[in-house]
C-alpha cells in the first residue's frame, strides 16, 4: 500500500490533539480521512493536520445483537365457521 507525501497509509492508527484515537481509512494529497473511536468519521486537509503514529488497538466492536423474532398471529382451524 503506497504511502501519501507525510507518511501516512489506510489503516494506521493515530493520535489527535483533539479528537483522540483513530484510523485512517482513506489518504490522498488532498484529503484524510479518520474514523476516530469515540467523535466518529472525521476529514481533515492533508497538508495541515497534525497526526502522531501510536500502537494503542482500536476499541473491539460492540456484541451483536439478535433480532427479536416476530410472533406471527396464527389462525386456527376451529375458530372460522
Amino acid at each position: 500500500m503506497a504511502k501519501n507525501s507525510t507518511g501516512f497509509a489506510p489503516n494506521e492508527r493515530i493520535s489527535h490533539s483533539i479528537y483522540g484515537l483513530g484510523t485512517i481509512s482513506e489518504v490522498n494529497d488532498m484529503h484524510t480521512v479518520i474514523d476516530f473511536d469515540e467523535n466518529g468519521r472525521r476529514k481533515f486537509v492533508t497538508s495541515i493536520v497534525r497526526l502522531e503514529r501510536t500502537d494503542i488497538l482500536p476499541p473491539p466492536p460492540p456484541p451483536r445483537r439478535a433480532r427479536a423474532r416476530s410472533v406471527k398471529a396464527t389462525k386456527s382451524k376451529g375458530l372460522n365457521n
